[in-house]
């Protein structure tokens, strides 16, 4: 019933988004540098804001900082190691240690995880006493990725160079990271938006995020030309849904003080599909990002059965 509802609910609704931009771009052509450049520069520094100011952040909560930047480092050495062997493009090799480092926590995370606690058998006389830390550490969690996708991540898709100098230049150039840094000034200095038109423009931001991200992501895909999987789409949908939760298994062995639902959203996490995202910043950055759209979704589809495993798994490597 778990993996029923998580279909139905909440991976179903996110084809069906992607299949409105199909069908608009197949019979209107929709002009994608327009959508791109509202994602990047509007929705997505909205949204990166948004979380930041209304994050809830617990001493507990915090150790999945660490041992998340700690697995994405991991993931990007294996990854600028593996990328050259599979691809002679420097421009590619780039897309591959972004797909292979970066996920998808914004949407199918948060949903996973509210699914995974609201079922058996995480009940607790039929009442889902965990979900709300379950949502904590997810939301954490999602902030971070979040940050770091449409920062770092960013950073690489537009970088032709994989060098750390060239992601750092255009570091500074993403809308997202200043938004970033405003939130957290917001809330150091105590400047309340609560009940003002900010918080109300901010708040349809946010309902906008995910629509205009997956319609945009169905318009890319139409433009996108899918050949048989080869090593490098394999390859990077190897690191991110099978490797990822092994060095997520093995970082949570030398961190003793979280909890067992912060252990079980972590290792479940680690196993979540490549940041849709990183299409959004190829429209915008690439005139042609075929191989990068392609492992994507290769991710995505291959992380319905990873993903699953992983839900198995949880109670049994992380028993309460």
């Amino acid at each position: 019933m778990t993996l029923f509802h998580i279909i139905w609910y909440d991976i179903l609704p996110l084809f069906a988004f992607m299949g409105c931009g199909w069908f608009l771009d197949s019979r209107f052509k929709i002009d994608l540098p327009t959508y791109s450049r509202l994602n990047v520069y509007v929705i997505l520094p909205c949204f990166i804001f948004y979380s930041l100011y209304r994050a809830e952040l617990s001493p507990d909560g915090l150790l999945l900082i660490p041992a998340a930047i700690l697995l994405m480092v991991l993931l990007y050495i294996v990854s600028a190691i593996a990328g050259p062997h599979l691809t002679y493009n420097r421009r590619q090799v780039s897309d591959f240690e972004a797909v292979s480092t970066f996920s998808n926590f914004g949407n199918i995370g948060i949903a996973i995880v509210m699914m995974v606690y609201s079922h058996m058998p995480f009940l607790v006389d039929g009442k889902a006493v965990y979900l709300k830390e379950a949502m904590g550490s997810m939301a954490l969690l999602m902030i971070l990725m979040n940050l770091a996708v449409n920062t770092f991540g960013a950073a690489m898709i537009r970088s032709e160079k994989s060098s750390l100098i060239d992601i750092l230049s255009y570091l500074g150039k993403m809308p997202s990271l200043y938004a970033a840094l405003l939130a957290v000034l917001v809330r150091w200095v105590g400047i309340s938006i609560e009940g003002t038109f900010i918080q109300s423009v901010l708040g349809h931001m946010d309902g906008a995020f995910l629509v205009l991200i997956m319609v945009t992501v169905g318009v890319e895909l139409h433009r996108t030309h899918f050949t048989k999987p080869d090593t490098y789409t394999i390859g990077a949908a190897f690191i991110k849904l099978i490797l990822s939760p092994l060095l997520a298994w093995a970082i949570l062995l030398f961190l003793p003080g979280l909890s067992l639902i912060s252990r079980q959203v972590f290792f479940l996490a680690s196993a979540i599909p490549s940041s849709m995202s990183l299409i959004i910043y190829g429209a915008e950055f690439k005139k042609k990002s075929d191989h990068l759209n392609q492992a994507i979704i290769f991710n995505f589809f291959v992380s319905i059965i990873t993903v699953t495993a992983a839900i198995y798994l949880m109670p049994v490597l992380f028993p309460m």
